[in-house]
Order: C-alpha cells, then structure tokens, then sequence
C-alpha cells in the first residue's frame, strides 16, 4: 500500500519556490515542508458530508477518500480502490483534478486511455522532477485494459468546471509549496513578478482531498488581455489556439493555470509524445516563457468548455 506520507517523504527534496525571475520552475513547486504529525486515528469532517474519513484514509493512496459520493454517479471500483493508485486519489472521484494534474471531466473516453498508455510507456513524461508525474506513470503500469475503459467512461461522462478563480495582481500573500501546490501565508505579502502562482483558500481543506476546495490563481496584470489576444488571433510564429480548440477552447478551457504552464512547457520541451502531440509540439517551441504565461492566465480564466461543444467538434470532419 502506497500512503500519502510515504510518497511526500519520496519527494522532500524538490526544490521549494523559485524565484520571480527563475524561468517556468515556479509551475512546477515542490512537497514542501513536512508538516506536523497527526494521528492515524484522527477522524475529520467536511461541512455537509455524510461521514468522517480517518488520516489514514487520508494518507491511503489505492482508496480515494469520497467525501460527497451522492454528488456523482457510482464510481467503478478503479476510481475508489485499485492497489497501485486509485484514479480518484489524485483526480478525485468527481473527476474535477487539482492544480497539480489534470481535470479529467468530458475528456473523450479514446484520449483518456490513451494519455494513460503514454505515461505507462514514458512517452509522456514531466519537463522537471515532478513527482506527480512520475506516480502516474507508476500507476498507469499497474491498470488492466477493463479498468480503465471503465474510468475512462466513467470520467467521460462528466460535465467539466473551471478549476480556479484567475485575479491579476503585482504583490500576493506569501506562497510556500504543499503536496506540489502553493498555501499563502496571507501575514506576509511578495512581489508576483512574471509568475503564476496558485494554491487553495484553505490549505487544511486541500490537505483533506475535499472536492469543494476553492483554488485561486494569481496572475500578472494585463496577462489576461495579452494572452486572449494571443490565443484568439495568434502571432506571425504561431497560430492561434482557437482555430484547434475552437472559441470554446475545448479541453482546455477553464483550466489549472499553472498546469497549461506546465503541458506547454513539457510539449516545448518534447517530453510529451503521446500521440497527437507532434502540432503542439510544433507550437510551443515557437512560444517565450512570457507568452506561455499570458495563455495560461487567459485560458484558464475562460468558463470550462462543455462535452456538447467537444462532441459538437468531433462531428465536424
């Protein structure tokens, strides 16, 4: 059994915050500092939620803890308890991801297996050392084809939402890395510069694994006007993600922020190579870090694309 402490221990040594100035290494923080331990006996409570979950549910990554099962359909078995990694420890079981991975709500079921088969074989893999990457790829490995054409239906099936609400700002609450995410000490402030940082409200909830978590983005000023510019109209080096994504930007609206940071960077970077990857690849090397960054803000600030809009778009030949 793989807990969450055993996997953060694995991961202490990832470099915490980066500078301001420091490239893109800001998308990609660290475990963090270890916290203070708590009891495996310890019961916590979710407002609303059916029943408590012990912190070693918690810690327990092959059984995702379902706070609000009456708020999704039946999850199969995969996404709630699968020795090696259950899908809905880090995804959720409603599907929705965090900052530090992927939203898997309304994705085509054929996509889903198939970005599963890339970090099964390291096809696809993290432009840094990120740890979340490396354990789904660790995962992947130990899922039979059954199971996850089962998740991956199941996740299908799902409406998308808006990962996080996007503010541009110049100064922000001190950020600190937790579990590949950022918490704010909101005693303390720091200049954003060219960054985007993003964390929960509420560190503790997010520690929780609570599906209503508010996450917030901080984004540079203007990035939001810059990057829809961008992303609707192009440059002379690159086109514009609409004439792909639509002007609904399907699969990628509503986003994590810093997540597109990192798919951009990862594609710049050609350590993904899943199938279909070759046009993205062909786009982000013709990107700079700043335009990077003004997608990302303006991308994700956009409202989540719905499965009519990626049906809709499949349809067209």
């Amino acid at each position: 059994m793989l807990t969450r402490s055993g996997f953060l221990a694995l991961a202490a040594f990832v470099l915490v915050a980066a500078a301001p100035s420091a490239g893109l290494d800001w998308a990609f923080p660290g475990a963090g500092p270890s916290g203070a331990a708590v009891s495996a006996a310890r019961v916590y409570r979710l407002p609303g939620a059916a029943k408590g979950i012990s912190q070693a549910a918690i810690d327990d990554m092959d059984h995702a803890p379902d706070w609000y099962a009456d708020e999704h359909p039946p999850a199969p078995r995969v996404v709630v308890d699968h020795v090696g990694g259950a899908c809905g420890y880090c995804h959720l079981v409603n599907g929705a991801g965090r900052s530090e991975n992927a939203q898997l709500r309304g994705l085509p079921v054929d996509y889903i297996e198939e970005q599963v088969h890339a970090f099964a074989s390291g096809a696809r893999r993290s432009a840094r050392h990120a740890y979340p990457t490396a354990y789904m790829a660790a995962a992947a490995r130990t899922i039979g084809a059954a199971d996850l054409r089962a998740a991956a239906r199941y996740f299908s099936a799902l409406e998308p939402v808006r990962h996080a609400r996007v503010i541009e700002a110049a100064t922000i609450p001190r950020a600190v890395p937790m579990d590949f995410v950022y918490t704010f000490d909101t005693s303390a402030r720091e200049p954003l510069g060219h960054r985007i940082i993003e964390g929960p409200v509420d560190a503790e909830r997010h520690r929780l694994r609570d599906p209503h978590e508010q996450t917030v983005a901080w984004v540079p000023i203007g990035s939001i006007a810059r990057g829809g510019a961008l992303a609707n109209r192009g440059t002379a080096r690159f086109p514009a993600c609409a004439g792909c994504h639509t002007r609904h930007f399907i699969g990628i609206g509503g986003a994590s922020p810093t997540y597109i940071v990192r798919q951009l960077q990862e594609f710049r970077a050609r350590t993904r190579n899943d199938p279909g990857a070759g046009p993205m690849q062909t786009v982000a090397a013709r990107l700079r870090d700043a335009e990077i960054i003004d997608l990302a803000a303006y991308i994700g600030s956009r409202p989540a694309w719905t499965r009519a809009e990626m049906a809709a778009s499949m349809a067209k030949p």
